[in-house]
């Protein structure tokens, strides 16, 4: 009898859609005069009320919100180099000496911080040619520009189609050589940026299983706010996405991948002498990844090498392809120059316990500027390099964090940066002499409360 009632219920609803279209009409009326956070409680309750309105034998819309609250006290010894009031950290600063010898960027730094606490809704809904659906949208309050910070930030909105051995996924979402099950797990923010990628980007991926163990993926891609240095629209401006080829071996308690990918930025539209150009420069990424997961330990490796991987956040750019003779001739920059990359490696390893009481870990990283392939000439004023004055940086930083309950934790983690700055470059710019190193202790304790 209740079930005739609903199913009745349902079938007038459908029948009078007039009182559903005053009701969403209302509601973006309400979103219009509603602050920010309003807005977002008004768009889940919208989403809500879908759950009821599914037709019958349907699966219904479900909606389930996640997220986490994070309070952090960070200290440094050396004045580095980072962004959102240091929530992103990097490495330390360059050396900068005082008349007396004395390096003006060794000196502390404290703050307390809130600002990547986050939130997000995981959607499921009714199967759409014959695969499970689902969708998530996620953000934060770390913003996009220091400039922002404390303002909210998109980090995910995506929707997957799952069927039996394929996976299609479309929006925003992490780049494929930010793998989910292989990415360092430090308390650090960014997972150990700049010797681990750090890239969300709008991307179609799809997904094809060819045995239980074995998967391999496709991506294509254009960036957001995490693009390359240089121009804004350089990426568009090509006309080409990123592409990435991702293969994966995971039998039990081990992960084996390797992914490629090649990507096309067109700088300029004209040229210094006023003539029109399309030419791009072209760049490849290369990555190796492995997980061996043990009943105490869980230990991962990774190792990263290609050109101009400055859209990773880490070292990279590209310049134009010359030599001394021509960076002194002006008729060189008034011609249509090709260009030459900066070329990256980066390896780190990361182990941890696997206690869900009282869990250590330990990583250690590894990245270097290894030059370029050609002839390099620094286009001034351009953008078009990030991080390059670095020769090389290491970081080794153990952790230990204390589960107090299923939703609430706190710990600490103390890194230890050496950063060493390149002197001089040769002709292709690669370091030929550095700098002493700069040394910075960057010291996290934490409190998170996970829902």
């Amino acid at each position: 009898m209740d079930n005739n009632r609903i199913l009745d219920s349902r079938r007038l609803i459908s029948q009078n859609k007039a009182p559903y279209k005053n009701y969403i009409k209302n509601c973006l009326i309400a979103m219009k005069r509603a602050t920010l956070i309003r807005k977002l409680i008004i768009i889940s309750i919208i989403l809500a009320s879908f759950i009821y309105s599914t037709k019958a034998g349907e699966t219904p819309v479900t909606i389930k919100p996640y997220g986490y609250v994070s309070y952090e006290i960070l200290y440094d010894t050396y004045r580095s180099h980072d962004t959102r009031d240091g929530e992103l950290y990097l490495f330390p600063q360059r050396p900068v000496f005082d008349i007396n010898g004395n390096d003006i960027n060794k000196r502390s730094k404290l703050n307390m911080l809130a600002v990547q606490s986050r939130f997000g809704i995981n959607i499921s809904g009714p199967d759409v040619f014959g695969a499970q659906t689902t969708a998530r949208i996620e953000a934060d309050f770390f913003a996009t520009h220091q400039d922002y910070v404390r303002l909210l930030r998109l980090r995910h909105a995506f929707v997957r189609l799952q069927w039996e051995s394929t996976e299609l996924i479309l929006g925003n979402t992490f780049h494929p050589t930010f793998v989910l099950d292989c990415f360092p797990s430090t308390v650090s923010f960014a997972a150990a940026v700049p010797f681990h990628p750090l890239n969300r980007s709008p991307q179609i991926r799809l997904t094809q299983d060819f045995a239980s163990d074995f998967s391999a993926s496709v991506s294509f891609l254009m960036h957001g706010y995490h693009n390359s240095a240089g121009p804004n629209d350089q990426q568009r401006n090509s006309g080409l996405p990123d592409s990435q080829l991702q293969l994966r071996y995971n039998p039990a308690n081990l992960l084996l991948g390797v992914t490629a990918g090649y990507k096309f930025l067109s700088p300029r539209d004209v040229t210094g002498g006023n003539v029109a150009t399309s030419k791009n420069v072209g760049s490849y990424n290369l990555q190796a990844f492995s997980k061996i997961t043990t009943l105490p330990v869980t230990m991962k490796f990774e190792a990263l090498y290609g050109e101009n991987m400055s859209n990773f956040v880490m070292i990279g750019g590209y310049g134009a392809k010359g030599t001394p003779e021509d960076g002194i001739n002006p008729d060189f920059w008034n011609s249509d120059y090709d260009y030459a990359n900066l070329k990256t490696l980066s390896l780190w390893t990361d182990i941890h316990s696997n206690s869900k009481v009282l869990q250590w870990g330990l990583f250690a990283g590894y990245t270097e500027n290894l030059g370029s392939d050609d002839p390099f000439l620094t286009i001034l004023g351009a953008g078009l390099l990030r991080y390059a004055d670095l020769h090389y940086l290491y970081r080794v930083s153990p952790r230990l964090t204390y589960f107090a309950s299923k939703n609430f934790s706190f710990g600490a983690e103390v890194a230890y940066y050496s950063a060493v700055y390149a002197e001089e470059f040769d002709i292709k710019r690669k370091p030929t002499q550095s700098m002493d190193p700069a040394i910075n202790y960057h010291t996290i304790l934490f409190a998170k409360y996970t829902f």
